[in-house]
């Protein structure tokens, strides 16, 4: 039997508490202007798994308005948080909302393309390790909340920064109910993304070094563990 039905859905989310009154303010106004950002049920787990494991280097890829970085930074105060946003114009919103946040210190927004950023964030952390002859600080807790059909180039793009033992969590794996049946898709453009959403979802849960559990929460969320090998197809 199906138990996560809508009337449960407004239950759960009658049981939701905001961290603070400016996070609140910011999740009304996003949800009012159709902005996206992560979804309350998805939130608390999210956040719970935070405390359980108090990362020291937090990985966002997705920013929008900066919502979720913030109820990072205000969960984990002495994390660092480097958080990339395709849309210069959602990042500088964003970098304004952590500013009155009072986050700066903690977090910083990267612009542009994410795995360009990526790329550029391996390249300078491999030149890092060169010159001090010491392995960099790479990243304990990787949140993947950006396009959809890019979810796998995301994590071959993060993985060379990968701590061992790193936790990572996709959202919005099950995409609306259209990764798991065909019956959802309402169109033909739609097909093509939730097909690399169902490879990246195989990935997850079959390569070697990598054990993943997905979980019917929010738009679907995929809690992974790297081991040693942090995997690139």
């Amino acid at each position: 039997m199906n138990i996560v039905t809508e009337p449960v859905t407004e239950y759960l989310d009658s049981l939701y508490r905001p961290a603070n009154d400016f996070l609140a303010e910011l999740r009304r106004t996003c949800e009012e202007q159709m902005i996206p950002i992560v979804l309350r049920d998805a939130e608390s787990l999210i956040l719970q798994l935070l405390r359980l494991q108090r990362p020291e280097r937090i990985l966002e890829i997705g920013t929008a308005a900066g919502y979720s970085a913030i109820a990072f930074a205000l969960e984990c105060p002495e994390a660092k948080i480097v958080t990339l946003e395709l849309s210069e114009r959602s990042a500088d919103t964003a970098r304004e909302n952590i500013e009155r946040a009072g986050c700066s210190d903690s977090i910083w927004v990267l612009g542009g393309d994410a795995r360009e950023s990526l790329a550029r964030l391996a390249a300078a952390y491999e030149a890092e390790g060169k010159e001090t002859g010491q392995p960099p600080e790479l990243f304990d807790f990787v949140f993947i909340d950006a396009a959809k059909g890019h979810y796998q180039e995301f994590w071959d793009g993060a993985a060379p920064l990968m701590k061992e033992g790193c936790l990572v969590v996709s959202d919005n794996v099950l995409f609306k109910g259209m990764t798991a049946s065909d019956q959802f898709i309402p169109e033909r453009r739609q097909k093509t993304i939730t097909n690399r959403m169902r490879s990246f979802l195989r990935f997850l849960t079959q390569t070697e070094g990598i054990r993943t559990a997905v979980l019917p929460v929010g738009d679907g969320v995929a809690v992974s563990i790297v081991g040693k090998a942090p995997s690139a197809r």
